[in-house]
C-alpha cells in the first residue's frame, strides 16, 4: 500500500491532525479518558466527560505547557481519533508523520515525539520534527526568510511562544508556560477569592469567552454556578466584567515583557526592523476581544492577528508535506539523528 502523510499539532488544548489529499481529518480536544488503564474515550468525548466522572475514570492532559508529558496516552488517543474521525483500519511502516514541536525543549522531549510514533499503533522511522514557530510562519505566509527579521508570539493554551525568525531559521525564542489554562486558574481563583465559590474549569472557560475583554468598555455579569466556599452546598453568584479582566491582565503583562525583552536582545538594525515591519500574533488565546488594540497601545508597534489563529501551526505543516524537498532544511528527522 502506497504510504500516507500525517501532520501533528499536539497542542495542550485541542490536538490537530491533517493528511496530505484530504486536509485537517481531527480536531479535538486533547483529552484523554482512562478507567482501570483502558482508555474509554478520548477527544470531546473525554472533554464531555470532563469534571463529572466518578473517581474510578481519570480524565488526563497528555500534553502540557505545549510539551508531551504522556507518550502512551497521547499516541492511544491518537489512534482512537484517528481511526474515528478518518476511517483510518491500520498503520503502516512506511506512512510520514511530520510533528510541530516547541522550539525551546530539551533532546528528551524532542526524543518523546519520536517514540510517540515509532512506539505505537503507526509503528514508523519516518517522523520528522518542525519547530512550531517555522510551521506558524509557513502557515501564516509570513516572509521569515530574507534579512529582515519576523517576530511571532504564538497565544496557546497551555504555553506562548515569542519567537524572532530570519533567514530561514530562530534568531531568538522564549517559550513561556502559560496561556489560556492560565487565565482560567487565574479566573477560578479569583471567583473563590471574590464570591466564595468554587468553581471547575469548564466555568471559568465560559467566563473567559462570555466576559473576557482585554479593554473593559461595560459593566456586564454574568451567573455561574458552583459550590459555597463554606457550606459545600450548591450557590449561585454574579461575576463582572472587572473580575475577568484583573485575573487575565497578569498574563498580557508578562507577554508584553517578553516581548520587550526579546527585542532587547537582538542588534538596534534587526530591533529596528521589527518596530517598523510589526509583530504577527496567532494561536488560540489572542482571539480575545480587544487584544490587537490593548498591544498596540502598549508596545507602540503595529501588530497583525491571523484571521484563523488555531489554525496557523497545521496549516504551516501542510504545506510542508506538500513539498517537503523544499522544506528539508527546516525539519529535524530523529531517524537520520539514531540511524545514520
Amino acid at each position: 500500500m502506497a504510504s500516507r502523510k500525517f501532520g501533528l499539532d499536539p497542542g495542550t488544548m485541542n490536538l490537530r491532525i491533517c493528511q496530505l489529499g484530504r486536509g485537517l481529518i481531527v480536531n479535538e480536544k486533547n483529552l484523554i479518558a482512562v478507567q482501570k488503564k483502558n482508555v474509554i474515550a478520548a477527544g470531546d468525548a473525554a472533554y464531555e466527560m470532563y469534571e463529572r466522572t466518578p473517581k474510578n475514570i481519570k480524565i488526563s492532559r497528555p500534553v502540557m505547557s505545549g510539551v508531551i508529558a504522556d507518550v502512551d496516552l497521547l499516541g492511544k488517543g491518537m489512534e482512537m481519533l484517528l481511526r474515528k474521525n478518518s476511517n483510518v483500519s491500520g498503520f503502516f511502516r512506511n506512512n510520514h508523520f511530520y510533528i510541530a514541536v516547541p522550539t525551546d525543549i530539551t533532546e528528551v522531549e524532542k526524543r518523546a515525539c519520536f517514540n510517540l510514533i515509532m512506539h505505537s499503533a503507526f509503528n514508523t522511522h519516518n517522523v520528522f520534527l518542525v519547530e512550531r514557530p517555522i510551521a506558524v510562519a509557513i502557515g501564516e505566509n509570513l516572509p521569515f526568510t530574507g534579512q529582515d527579521p519576523v517576530m511571532t508570539v504564538d497565544m496557546g493554551a497551555g504555553s506562548t511562544e515569542i519567537t524572532i525568525m530570519m533567514m530561514n531559521g530562530i534568531a531568538v525564542s522564549t517559550l513561556l508556560k502559560e496561556g489560556g489554562l492560565t487565565i482560567n486558574e487565574t479566573i477560578l481563583r479569583a471567583v473563590k477569592n471574590e464570591n466564595n465559590l468554587l468553581i471547575g474549569e469548564k466555568t471559568a472557560e465560559y467566563l473567559k469567552f462570555e466576559l473576557g475583554n482585554a479593554i473593559p468598555d461595560s459593566k456586564r455579569s454574568v451567573r455561574i454556578y458552583g459550590r459555597d466556599l463554606i457550606t459545600g452546598l450548591p450557590a449561585s453568584a454574579d461575576v463582572s466584567v472587572t473580575v475577568v479582566f484583573e485575573a487575565m491582565k497578569t498574563y498580557f503583562i508578562h507577554v508584553v515583557q517578553t516581548i520587550h525583552n526579546m527585542i532587547g536582545k537582538v542588534p538596534p538594525s534587526q530591533a529596528d526592523a521589527i518596530t517598523r515591519g510589526g509583530i504577527y500574533f496567532t494561536g488560540g488565546t489572542s482571539m480575545i476581544p480587544k487584544l490587537p488594540e490593548l498591544f498596540e497601545s502598549i508596545l507602540h508597534i503595529p501588530v497583525t492577528f491571523s484571521k484563523s489563529p488555531s489554525d496557523s501551526a497545521i496549516r504551516g505543516i501542510a504545506r510542508i508535506m506538500q513539498k517537503p524537498a523544499a522544506y528539508r532544511e527546516l525539519l529535524f528527522s530523529m531517524r537520520d539523528a539514531t540511524y545514520d
